[in-house]
């Protein structure tokens, strides 16, 4: 008859119940992350940061309390600028996807060619998420002209080149943050009168608004493609040239 060793068996029965501990906890844990990943890939199935491993939040988090810039944001081309049809084609074609998702996503890590969330929200311009917050100061927009610039390149180097840009009069003071829509109705003079009152009464440019020509028209001048590299003009230089005068007045030339 075999002598069972009492130490031994204590022994036997202590990793046993280790073992169950640890498949215990692994499952649990495992369950656990699963229900936090649900956020982990985008629609499309793109890898992404989980958020519960950085500083970051979410919009939804935002929109808590700020529904109203969330429900202006929502369905902007900040919004969706990793699911644009015409991006995702060119994403597709793209060299370096890097340069365009550092763009087109926030959080992006250039070392695991991952990101926290899809598109530009709310922390790709206010910052991760402060604990703190509302009482810190530190999600105030970054609303700087060289800020947007970052991927806006060209709009940049064009703004710099104008006269808005010796006046400072940078992106913000024309365009709504969340929306991005201008400040006043383009379809008017609302927003070029807010500074430019003399200018759109002389008596070339009343001519112009008798005939219904609007400020943009002559002065954001812009080409019909899309640019779907992200390289074309953007038409913020605001100078309008003999070739927008041209479209309408060719037989004078």
């Amino acid at each position: 008859m075999q002598t069972i060793n009492p130490v031994a068996l204590r022994q036997r029965s202590q990793w046993l119940a280790f073992a169950v501990s640890f498949v215990i906890v692994a499952f649990t844990l495992g369950l656990t992350l699963l229900g936090a990943a649900e956020n982990s890939f985008t629609d499309d199935g793109e890898p992404r940061l989980l958020a519960m491993f950085t500083d970051y939040e979410s919009p939804q988090r935002c929109k808590e309390c700020h529904e109203e810039q969330y429900i202006s944001w929502e369905h902007t081309t900040h919004a969706n600028a990793l699911f644009d049809p015409i991006f995702r084609t060119y994403l597709e074609q793209a060299e370096n996807p890097a340069e365009c998702l550092s763009c087109h996503t926030t959080g992006y890590d250039e070392q695991t060619g991952q990101f926290v969330l899809p598109g530009v929200t709310c922390e790709a311009c206010h910052g991760p998420y402060n604990k703190d917050h509302p009482d810190a100061d530190s999600m105030a927009i970054a609303g700087s002209p060289e800020f947007c610039g970052d991927c806006h390149t060209v709009t940049l180097t064009e703004w710099e080149r104008s006269r808005h840009g010796g006046a400072d009069v940078g992106c913000i003071d024309c365009h709504e943050v969340h929306s991005q829509k201008a400040r006043a109705a383009t379809t008017t003079y609302g927003l070029c009168a807010t500074c430019h009152q003399e200018e759109i009464k002389d008596a070339r440019h009343q001519a112009h608004s008798n005939a219904g020509i609007l400020c943009i028209e002559c002065h954001l001048d812009r080409p019909d493609e899309i640019p779907v590299n992200g390289h074309m003009l953007t038409g913020h230089s605001f100078t309008a040239t003999r070739d927008n005068c041209a479209e309408c007045h060719s037989e004078e030339r």
